[in-house]
C-alpha cells in the first residue's frame, strides 16, 4: 500500500514537471518566434515568406501548448495513474530544448568563437542565458519524466477509447500548423536574405525669374531591357507647377519640364524582394541617359558627364537618382558643381543652351 502511495506521489511530481515544461516551453517558443520575426521585419535583410510565418508560426505555439496541456490535465484526471503519451512528452521536450538551445548558442558560441568574454559579463547577458538555461533543464528532466511514466510506454487502452473530445483532437492541427511554419521559416533562412528593391528619382529647378523655361534633362535607364525605367510612370511634381514629358533629342531619351521659378519633380517605385547577390547585380543594371562620358576621380569614385539643355541662363538644377537594394547598399547618382563660394554643390547653376553636367556615383553602406 505505502509503495502504491510513494508510486502515485512520485507520478504527480513527474506530472507537475510536465506542466510546468510545456507552460515555460511554450513561452519560450513564443518568446523566440516573436523576437525572430521583430528582427527580420525592423532590420533589413529580412527573409522570404515572413507574413506566412507571422500567421503559421505562433498561433502554431499557441495551440500546441494548450492542447498538451489539455492532454497532460486529461489523462491525469482519467487514471489512477499518471500517464503521458511518447507524443505529447516529445513536443513538450522539443518546446523547451529548441528555443533554449537557440539562445544558448546566439550568445556564447560567438563571445567563444571570438574570444571576448566582455558580454558574458553584462548583467543584460544574463537574462537570455538564465531563460535559455531553464529550458535546457526543463527539456532534460520532461525527457526522464516521460521515459520514467512510460515504461510500460502505452496509453491504457479505455484512455485511447476516449480521445474523440475536441479538446484531445485539436493537438493535431495545432502541430500541423507548426510543423508547416518552421519548414517554411527553415526553407527561407537557407534561401538566404531579401531586400525590398527601390528606384527613386528627384529633380530640383529654379529659373531664377518668372520667365518660362525649358530643360531637357536626363532620366535612369534600365539596361537590362535599354528602355526608360518605369519609375519614371511614378513622376509627379510636388513643389511649385511644372509640365514633364519623355521625349527624343539628338543626346538621346531626356524629360522634357516647362516650368516657371522653382519646381520639384520626384517619382519612387518599389521593384520587388531580391537575395543579396541578386540585389548586388540589380544596383547596377540602371544607368543614365544623355551620358557624354565617365570620368574616375583620384578617390576612386566616377563622375558622369551628362548633357542637360536650359533654354534661358542663369537656371539651377540638381538631379538625384538613387537604387536601394533593401538590404544595406543604396547606389545614387547626384549632380555636383561649384559656385564662387561654395566649391562643391549639388545645385548646379546652368547657362543657356545644352551643355554638360556631372554626376558623382557613389554607394552608401549602411546597417
Amino acid at each position: 500500500m505505502k509503495s502504491n502511495e510513494k508510486y502515485g506521489m512520485k507520478s504527480k511530481k513527474l506530472l507537475r514537471i510536465l506542466k510546468i515544461s510545456n507552460i515555460y516551453g511554450g513561452l519560450l517558443s513564443l518568446l523566440i518566434v516573436g523576437a525572430y520575426l521583430f528582427f527580420t521585419i525592423g532590420f533589413p535583410g529580412t527573409f522570404r515568406y515572413l507574413p506566412i510565418q507571422a500567421v503559421l508560426l505562433p498561433p502554431g505555439i499557441i495551440l500546441v501548448t494548450v492542447f498538451s496541456y489539455l492532454h497532460l490535465s486529461y489523462y491525469g484526471k482519467a487514471s489512477d495513474e499518471v500517464v503521458c503519451p511518447i507524443s505529447i512528452g516529445v513536443i513538450i521536450t522539443l518546446m523547451c530544448l529548441s528555443p533554449g538551445l537557440i539562445i544558448i548558442a546566439l550568445f556564447v558560441i560567438p563571445a567563444l568563437r571570438y574570444g571576448d568574454i566582455l558580454p558574458l559579463l553584462h548583467p543584460l547577458f544574463w537574462i537570455p542565458f538564465i531563460l535559455g538555461s531553464i529550458g535546457i533543464v526543463l527539456g532534460i528532466l520532461s525527457i526522464f519524466a516521460v521515459l520514467w511514466i512510460n515504461r510500460i510506454r502505452k496509453v491504457p487502452g479505455e484512455l485511447r477509447l476516449k480521445l474523440k473530445r475536441w479538446k484531445i483532437k485539436g493537438l493535431w492541427p495545432g502541430i500541423a500548423i507548426l510543423t508547416l511554419g518552421v519548414i517554411i521559416a527553415g526553407a527561407s533562412v537557407l534561401s538566404g536574405p531579401v531586400g525590398k528593391t527601390e528606384v527613386a528619382y528627384e529633380v530640383m529647378l529654379d529659373t531664377g525669374t518668372s520667365e518660362e523655361t525649358t530643360f531637357f534633362l536626363p532620366v535612369p535607364i534600365n539596361e537590362s531591357i535599354g528602355e526608360v525605367a518605369d519609375v519614371m510612370n511614378e513622376l509627379k511634381v510636388v513643389d511649385g507647377t511644372a509640365d514633364c514629358k519623355i521625349v527624343d533629342t539628338t543626346h538621346g531619351k531626356a524629360l522634357e519640364v516647362h516650368t516657371k521659378g522653382k519646381c520639384t519633380l520626384s517619382a519612387k517605385k518599389e521593384r520587388g524582394y531580391k537575395g543579396w547577390e541578386e540585389g548586388d547585380g540589380w544596383l547596377y543594371s540602371y544607368n543614365v541617359s544623355m551620358l557624354h562620358g565617365i570620368n574616375k576621380t583620384k578617390r576612386g569614385g566616377t563622375v558622369y558627364e551628362v548633357w542637360v539643355f536650359s533654354s534661358t541662363a542663369n537656371t539651377t538644377l540638381r538631379i538625384d537618382l538613387a537604387m536601394d537594394d533593401g538590404t544595406n547598399n543604396i547606389l545614387s547618382y547626384i549632380s555636383v558643381g561649384s559656385t564662387p563660394t561654395d566649391p562643391f554643390t549639388y545645385e548646379v547653376p546652368l547657362k543657356e543652351g545644352w551643355q554638360t553636367v556631372k554626376l558623382a556615383r557613389r554607394l552608401l553602406c549602411y546597417d
